[in-house]
Protein backbone atom coordinates (compact mmCIF):
# COMPACT_ATOMS: atom_id res chain seq x y z
CA UNK A 1 0.00 0.00 0.00
CA UNK A 2 0.80 3.48 -0.86
CA UNK A 3 2.86 5.06 1.79
CA UNK A 4 1.46 8.06 1.56
CA UNK A 5 -1.01 6.72 4.48
CA UNK A 6 -0.78 7.94 7.70
CA UNK A 7 -3.14 7.19 10.48
CA UNK A 8 -3.38 6.58 13.78
CA UNK A 9 -4.18 2.64 15.13
CA UNK A 10 -7.49 2.49 15.14
CA UNK A 11 -9.05 0.16 17.95
CA UNK A 12 -11.54 -1.28 15.38
CA UNK A 13 -12.67 -1.65 11.66
CA UNK A 14 -15.78 -2.36 10.30
CA UNK A 15 -15.89 -3.08 6.40
CA UNK A 16 -19.47 -2.68 5.02
CA UNK A 17 -20.80 -3.46 1.92
CA UNK A 18 -23.02 -0.51 0.31
CA UNK A 19 -25.61 -2.25 -1.59
CA UNK A 20 -28.10 -4.31 0.25
CA UNK A 21 -26.46 -3.43 2.98
CA UNK A 22 -26.50 0.06 4.12
CA UNK A 23 -28.93 2.45 3.62
CA UNK A 24 -28.32 5.91 1.99
CA UNK A 25 -31.06 7.08 2.59
CA UNK A 26 -31.34 6.41 6.38
CA UNK A 27 -31.25 9.08 8.74
CA UNK A 28 -29.57 7.66 11.61
CA UNK A 29 -26.24 6.80 9.42
CA UNK A 30 -24.37 9.95 10.28
CA UNK A 31 -25.21 9.34 14.10
CA UNK A 32 -23.45 5.50 13.39
CA UNK A 33 -20.42 7.31 11.92
CA UNK A 34 -20.16 9.72 14.87
CA UNK A 35 -20.52 6.61 17.20
CA UNK A 36 -18.17 4.63 15.55
CA UNK A 37 -15.26 7.80 15.43
CA UNK A 38 -16.13 8.62 19.07
CA UNK A 39 -14.52 5.09 19.70
CA UNK A 40 -11.56 5.01 18.10
CA UNK A 41 -12.96 3.34 15.46
CA UNK A 42 -13.68 3.46 11.72
CA UNK A 43 -16.38 2.30 9.35
CA UNK A 44 -15.20 1.07 5.54
CA UNK A 45 -17.67 1.04 2.23
CA UNK A 46 -16.25 -1.94 0.63
CA UNK A 47 -18.30 -1.91 -2.56
CA UNK A 48 -18.17 -2.95 -6.05
CA UNK A 49 -18.82 0.46 -7.04
CA UNK A 50 -15.88 3.00 -7.95
CA UNK A 51 -15.16 5.66 -5.20
CA UNK A 52 -16.37 8.41 -6.78
CA UNK A 53 -19.65 6.56 -7.47
CA UNK A 54 -19.91 6.03 -3.47
CA UNK A 55 -18.40 9.53 -2.44
CA UNK A 56 -21.37 11.37 -4.53
CA UNK A 57 -23.82 8.93 -2.80
CA UNK A 58 -22.43 9.61 0.25
CA UNK A 59 -22.62 13.34 -0.82
CA UNK A 60 -26.22 13.64 -2.34
CA UNK A 61 -27.42 12.11 1.18
CA UNK A 62 -25.70 14.15 3.62
CA UNK A 63 -23.62 11.57 4.92
CA UNK A 64 -20.04 11.98 6.48
CA UNK A 65 -17.14 10.62 3.99
CA UNK A 66 -15.28 7.86 5.70
CA UNK A 67 -11.52 7.98 5.49
CA UNK A 68 -11.33 5.33 3.78
CA UNK A 69 -13.26 3.89 0.48
CA UNK A 70 -12.80 0.11 -0.91
CA UNK A 71 -13.89 0.17 -4.29
CA UNK A 72 -14.44 -2.20 -7.21
CA UNK A 73 -14.65 -5.05 -5.28
CA UNK A 74 -11.55 -4.26 -3.62
CA UNK A 75 -9.23 -3.09 -7.05
CA UNK A 76 -8.92 0.29 -5.23
CA UNK A 77 -8.67 1.98 -2.32
CA UNK A 78 -8.81 5.49 -1.42
CA UNK A 79 -7.41 8.16 1.19
CA UNK A 80 -10.58 10.63 1.51
CA UNK A 81 -8.38 12.71 3.21
CA UNK A 82 -5.33 13.64 0.40
CA UNK A 83 -7.91 12.51 -2.28
CA UNK A 84 -5.70 10.42 -3.53
CA UNK A 85 -5.58 6.05 -4.01
CA UNK A 86 -3.39 4.28 -1.99
CA UNK A 87 -3.83 1.08 -3.72
CA UNK A 88 -5.09 0.52 -7.30
CA UNK A 89 -4.80 -2.76 -9.30
CA UNK A 90 -5.38 -2.27 -13.21
CA UNK A 91 -5.96 -4.04 -15.92
CA UNK A 92 -3.65 -5.26 -19.02
CA UNK A 93 -4.60 -2.93 -21.67
CA UNK A 94 -4.42 -5.65 -24.22
CA UNK A 95 -6.06 -8.06 -22.35
CA UNK A 96 -9.33 -5.82 -21.68
CA UNK A 97 -9.23 -5.47 -25.81
CA UNK A 98 -9.26 -8.97 -25.87
CA UNK A 99 -11.96 -9.14 -23.56
CA UNK A 100 -14.52 -6.87 -25.13
CA UNK A 101 -13.60 -8.61 -28.92
CA UNK A 102 -14.74 -11.45 -27.58
CA UNK A 103 -17.51 -10.34 -26.18
CA UNK A 104 -18.63 -9.00 -29.74
CA UNK A 105 -18.03 -12.20 -31.47
CA UNK A 106 -20.80 -13.30 -29.13
CA UNK A 107 -23.33 -11.25 -30.01
CA UNK A 108 -23.08 -8.82 -27.06
CA UNK A 109 -23.69 -5.03 -27.71
CA UNK A 110 -21.89 -2.47 -27.12
CA UNK A 111 -23.30 0.09 -25.56
CA UNK A 112 -23.97 -2.71 -22.51
CA UNK A 113 -20.34 -2.58 -21.98
CA UNK A 114 -19.18 -0.05 -18.99
CA UNK A 115 -15.19 0.33 -17.90
CA UNK A 116 -14.05 2.22 -14.52
CA UNK A 117 -10.38 3.57 -13.57
CA UNK A 118 -10.99 3.33 -10.21
CA UNK A 119 -13.18 6.64 -9.63
CA UNK A 120 -14.89 7.07 -12.93
CA UNK A 121 -17.35 4.94 -15.13
CA UNK A 122 -16.88 5.10 -18.62
CA UNK A 123 -19.90 4.45 -20.99
CA UNK A 124 -21.01 4.65 -24.61
CA UNK A 125 -23.71 7.71 -25.36
CA UNK A 126 -27.21 5.88 -25.37
CA UNK A 127 -30.41 7.76 -24.10
CA UNK A 128 -30.97 4.49 -22.16
CA UNK A 129 -27.83 4.35 -20.81
CA UNK A 130 -28.06 7.94 -19.41
CA UNK A 131 -31.94 7.44 -17.84
CA UNK A 132 -29.99 5.08 -15.94
CA UNK A 133 -27.21 6.67 -14.16
CA UNK A 134 -29.69 10.00 -14.72
CA UNK A 135 -27.41 13.31 -13.51
CA UNK A 136 -24.37 10.96 -12.24
CA UNK A 137 -21.25 13.36 -12.30
CA UNK A 138 -18.98 9.96 -11.82
CA UNK A 139 -20.26 9.11 -15.47
CA UNK A 140 -18.12 9.86 -18.79
CA UNK A 141 -19.81 9.03 -21.82
CA UNK A 142 -17.98 8.44 -25.55
CA UNK A 143 -19.45 7.57 -28.98
CA UNK A 144 -18.45 4.27 -29.03
CA UNK A 145 -15.40 1.64 -27.56
CA UNK A 146 -12.29 2.73 -29.00
CA UNK A 147 -13.36 6.35 -27.73
CA UNK A 148 -13.65 4.88 -24.37
CA UNK A 149 -10.20 2.88 -24.51
CA UNK A 150 -9.17 6.58 -25.63
CA UNK A 151 -10.90 8.44 -22.66
CA UNK A 152 -8.97 6.39 -20.18
CA UNK A 153 -5.54 6.62 -18.35
CA UNK A 154 -6.50 2.70 -17.18
CA UNK A 155 -9.00 0.06 -16.57
CA UNK A 156 -9.47 -0.90 -12.91
CA UNK A 157 -12.48 -3.49 -14.11
CA UNK A 158 -14.79 -4.32 -17.03
CA UNK A 159 -18.85 -4.79 -16.52
CA UNK A 160 -20.42 -6.27 -19.30
CA UNK A 161 -24.51 -6.77 -19.50
CA UNK A 162 -26.39 -9.39 -21.91
CA UNK A 163 -28.47 -12.50 -21.60
CA UNK A 164 -27.12 -14.91 -19.16
CA UNK A 165 -25.90 -17.49 -21.33
CA UNK A 166 -23.45 -14.51 -22.90
CA UNK A 167 -22.38 -13.72 -18.92
CA UNK A 168 -21.34 -17.57 -18.25
CA UNK A 169 -19.66 -18.18 -21.40
CA UNK A 170 -17.82 -14.82 -21.07
CA UNK A 171 -17.19 -15.94 -16.92
CA UNK A 172 -15.54 -18.81 -18.69
CA UNK A 173 -13.19 -17.25 -21.41
CA UNK A 174 -12.39 -14.25 -18.67
CA UNK A 175 -11.47 -17.33 -16.63
CA UNK A 176 -9.13 -18.71 -19.13
CA UNK A 177 -7.36 -15.10 -19.22
CA UNK A 178 -6.39 -15.07 -15.68
CA UNK A 179 -9.25 -12.64 -14.48
CA UNK A 180 -12.10 -13.02 -11.50
CA UNK A 181 -15.25 -12.54 -12.41
CA UNK A 182 -18.61 -12.10 -10.76
CA UNK A 183 -22.28 -13.10 -12.41
CA UNK A 184 -25.56 -11.52 -11.26
CA UNK A 185 -28.88 -10.62 -12.05
CA UNK A 186 -28.95 -6.48 -13.58
CA UNK A 187 -31.49 -3.68 -13.96
CA UNK A 188 -29.16 -1.88 -17.01
CA UNK A 189 -29.99 -0.64 -18.62
CA UNK A 190 -33.70 -0.93 -17.17
CA UNK A 191 -35.31 -3.87 -16.19
CA UNK A 192 -37.20 -5.06 -19.09
CA UNK A 193 -34.36 -6.49 -20.81
CA UNK A 194 -33.55 -9.25 -17.63
CA UNK A 195 -30.43 -8.77 -18.48
CA UNK A 196 -27.25 -10.44 -16.43
CA UNK A 197 -24.12 -8.91 -15.65
CA UNK A 198 -20.66 -10.06 -15.40
CA UNK A 199 -17.97 -7.90 -13.55
CA UNK A 200 -14.47 -8.68 -14.67
CA UNK A 201 -10.88 -7.98 -12.64
CA UNK A 202 -7.60 -8.89 -12.15
CA UNK A 203 -7.52 -12.63 -10.23
CA UNK A 204 -6.09 -11.52 -7.30
CA UNK A 205 -8.56 -8.84 -6.87
CA UNK A 206 -11.55 -9.04 -4.06
CA UNK A 207 -13.15 -7.42 -0.96
CA UNK A 208 -10.99 -10.13 1.22
CA UNK A 209 -7.62 -8.85 -0.15
CA UNK A 210 -7.82 -5.35 0.24
CA UNK A 211 -9.20 -5.78 3.97
CA UNK A 212 -6.62 -7.73 4.24
CA UNK A 213 -4.16 -5.02 3.22
CA UNK A 214 -5.78 -2.51 5.59
CA UNK A 215 -5.62 -4.86 8.65
CA UNK A 216 -1.89 -5.98 8.14
CA UNK A 217 -1.33 -1.93 7.52
CA UNK A 218 -3.58 -0.31 10.12
CA UNK A 219 -3.15 -3.07 13.22
CA UNK A 220 -6.60 -2.57 15.01
CA UNK A 221 -6.38 -3.10 18.51
CA UNK A 222 -9.54 -4.87 18.61
CA UNK A 223 -9.68 -6.49 15.26
CA UNK A 224 -12.52 -6.39 13.11
CA UNK A 225 -16.25 -6.67 11.25
CA UNK A 226 -17.22 -7.52 8.13
CA UNK A 227 -20.98 -6.98 6.68
CA UNK A 228 -22.25 -7.80 3.50
CA UNK A 229 -24.89 -9.66 1.39
CA UNK A 230 -23.40 -11.26 -1.78
CA UNK A 231 -21.46 -13.31 -3.64
CA UNK A 232 -18.41 -10.73 -3.94
CA UNK A 233 -18.92 -10.52 0.07
CA UNK A 234 -17.78 -14.07 0.46
CA UNK A 235 -14.20 -13.09 0.02
CA UNK A 236 -14.11 -10.78 3.19
CA UNK A 237 -16.36 -13.29 5.23
CA UNK A 238 -13.63 -15.75 4.85
CA UNK A 239 -10.61 -13.82 5.42
CA UNK A 240 -12.47 -12.35 8.45
CA UNK A 241 -13.34 -16.17 9.67
CA UNK A 242 -9.69 -16.50 8.75
CA UNK A 243 -8.38 -13.95 11.20
CA UNK A 244 -10.74 -14.75 13.75
CA UNK A 245 -13.17 -11.77 13.58
CA UNK A 246 -16.65 -11.38 13.31
CA UNK A 247 -19.14 -11.30 9.89
CA UNK A 248 -21.87 -10.01 9.80
CA UNK A 249 -24.50 -11.80 6.56
CA UNK A 250 -27.26 -9.86 6.11
CA UNK A 251 -31.24 -12.16 7.00
CA UNK A 252 -32.29 -11.23 2.97
CA UNK A 253 -28.66 -12.48 1.37
CA UNK A 254 -29.06 -15.73 -1.18
CA UNK A 255 -28.99 -19.07 0.00
CA UNK A 256 -25.91 -19.58 -1.57
CA UNK A 257 -24.07 -17.25 0.34
CA UNK A 258 -25.49 -18.07 3.65
CA UNK A 259 -24.92 -21.86 2.84
CA UNK A 260 -21.17 -21.35 1.56
CA UNK A 261 -20.66 -19.50 4.45
CA UNK A 262 -22.21 -22.02 6.96
CA UNK A 263 -20.17 -24.71 5.09
CA UNK A 264 -16.60 -22.59 5.20
CA UNK A 265 -17.23 -21.58 9.19
CA UNK A 266 -17.60 -25.92 10.06
CA UNK A 267 -15.09 -26.92 7.34
CA UNK A 268 -12.34 -24.29 9.71
CA UNK A 269 -13.89 -25.67 12.78
CA UNK A 270 -12.90 -29.28 11.86
CA UNK A 271 -9.36 -28.03 10.73
CA UNK A 272 -8.58 -26.90 14.26
CA UNK A 273 -10.13 -29.30 15.98
CA UNK A 274 -7.95 -32.16 13.28
CA UNK A 275 -5.50 -29.94 14.53
CA UNK A 276 -6.09 -29.89 18.39
CA UNK A 277 -6.53 -33.54 18.34
CA UNK A 278 -3.24 -34.59 16.71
Amino acid sequence: MNQTLHLKRPAFIIFTDKDGTMNLQDKNLNTVFKLVHAMNGMMIPTTGRTVGDIQEDLKGNKLINPVLLIGDNGGSIFFTKSKEFVYKQTLDSEKVKTVISHFAELGGNPEMIRLTDGESIYAINNPEVQQYYKKKHTVKYGKDIDSLLDMMPETTKITLAGTKPQMQEMAAYVDNLNFWSDIGATKFPNASYQHYRLDIADRNINKGNAVKLIYSTLKPSFGYMCIGNGENDLSMFKQAIDDGMLIGVMEDSPSSVIEEMKSYVASKKKRQNDYYSC
